[in-house]
């Protein structure tokens, strides 16, 4: 008996319909989606933030004028901590970046003297340069991160050495036929490049553009105050002063501030002067212990002082007023920063308890040191708020210490006093 002919137009219809969704499942899934640009094979980032390569690769090699990562990097999302630890081993200074996109910080291994760079918006840590800069134990960074000013202390030295360094690429090798760099079209690793600074300098402070130096020299007794280009050149004498027990910050264009080192038996001073006329003006004095930060727009000043109960007190100083206010935040002011961006914010690391002892002294000799919370003061409407209690975050005491901000306040970078490790808090996800 001949089957139903419909039967078999309707069985015919329903296998091709299967046969075309078969196709269409396989061209558009199992291919990958490139008809609406994206595959789903990884394809490897146009650029990586000096990323890590498996064992056996080649690294990237860094560029040293730190740019922004290109828009179309495809890298996946990797989560960053608020609280990271960027180096374990002791750093001698470091120095931050920020532009568009991202943040960078390089700093110098305090041992061999590498330089490392960490960036915000990946976990990856570099090494720029395996220069051997033994015993640099700080060093302050230009805008681009490519030069610092550092001081080295060699074994068995009395006197420490400043020195001007630039980190320039490093050619390894010449191919003889072409006189190009063997392995042309990578960058090749970088090296330090640089020069002494003059002797017996006292302190140093760089410009809030970070492209020129104060220097405090001791010339026979009496202390010479220089301003030159960052590189040390261009030098011009703006001031004497037999007083040479000085510590120098440079918070606005038009002020550099010098400090009487602190001391808990004496009254210390802080005096302003202009870097172009060279005059000096009062701001504080005497106080016993002082300790002094100043506003980057040198309108207050963060004061520290030694109480008559062996404790740390600080206030806020109003310079154009002279109105002091006690500040609720009992620390000492070389642990804190103000804000780069918001200039009236002041962020600090906090004793969570404080033993009795001679202050700074004995935070300067190591003979005590503190577990710190970080907090932030609004010195305008003088409300505080907690943003790090870094003991439960990084389960580790910390001992807050040369504490610096980007340019955007969005990242808090900070030192460890006790171990010399080096940290930064991501301050936007903290709020």
């Amino acid at each position: 008996m001949n089957p139903n002919p419909t039967k078999k137009i309707l069985l015919f219809g329903i296998s091709l319909l299967l046969i075309i969704g078969a196709a269409g499942y396989w061209y558009f899934f199992m291919q990958g989606s490139s008809i609406l640009g994206v595959t789903d094979t990884p394809t490897k980032p146009t650029f990586e933030p000096f990323g890590r390569t498996p064992t056996g690769s080649q690294p990237s090699q860094p560029n040293n004028e730190f740019t922004d990562p290109t828009s179309t990097s495809t890298t996946p999302f990797v989560k960053i901590p608020a609280l990271r630890l960027l180096s374990n081993a002791p750093v001698g200074g470091y120095g931050a970046s920020t532009t568009a996109s991202t943040t960078a910080v390089r700093w110098i291994d305090r041992g061999r003297g590498n330089v490392y760079e960490a960036r915000s918006n990946s976990l990856s840590i570099t090494a720029i340069s395996n220069t051997i800069l033994p015993q640099t134990y700080s060093s302050l960074w230009n805008k681009n991160l490519t030069a610092f000013i550092g001081s080295l202390l060699e074994s068995g030295a009395e006197k420490s050495t400043t020195i001007y360094t630039e980190i320039k690429p490093q050619i390894t090798s010449i191919t003889a036929a072409t006189g190009t760099p063997a392995g042309a079209g990578t960058r090749a690793p970088f090296e330090l490049k640089g020069k002494n600074l003059p002797a017996n300098i006292i302190t140093y402070a760089i410009s809030p553009k970070k492209d020129q130096v104060f220097m405090l020299i001791n010339e026979s007794g009496i202390a010479v105050g220089y301003v030159a280009t960052f590189a040390g050149t261009s030098i011009t004498r703006i001031f004497d002063t037999p007083v040479t027990q000085l510590i120098a910050e440079w918070p606005e264009d038009n002020t550099i501030a010098l400090t009487t080192n602190g001391t808990a038996d004496q009254g210390g001073f802080l005096y302003f002067v202009n870097p172009k006329t060279g005059i000096w003006k009062k701001i504080l004095g005497p106080v016993a212990g002082l300790s002094a930060k100043v506003s980057r727009d040198a309108k207050y000043v963060s004061a520290s002082f030694s109480g008559n109960d062996r404790g740390i007190f600080m206030s806020i100083y109003t310079v154009a007023t002279g109105n002091i206010i006690e500040s609720p935040l009992r620390t000492l002011a070389e642990k804190c920063v103000w804000g780069s961006f918001y200039k009236n914010m002041l962020y600090c690391g906090v004793p969570t308890q404080r033993d009795t002892a001679s202050y700074p002294d004995d935070w300067y000799k190591g003979k005590v040191s503190f577990a710190d919370s970080l907090w932030q003061m609004n010195v305008t409407s003088e409300e505080v708020t907690s943003i790090s209690s870094l003991l439960e975050q990084a389960d580790r005491f910390i001992d807050a210490a040369n504490l610096q901000l980007d340019d955007r306040d969005d990242f808090l970078f900070f030192i460890n006093k006790t171990d010399l490790s080096l940290w930064s808090l991501d301050l936007v996800s903290s709020n």
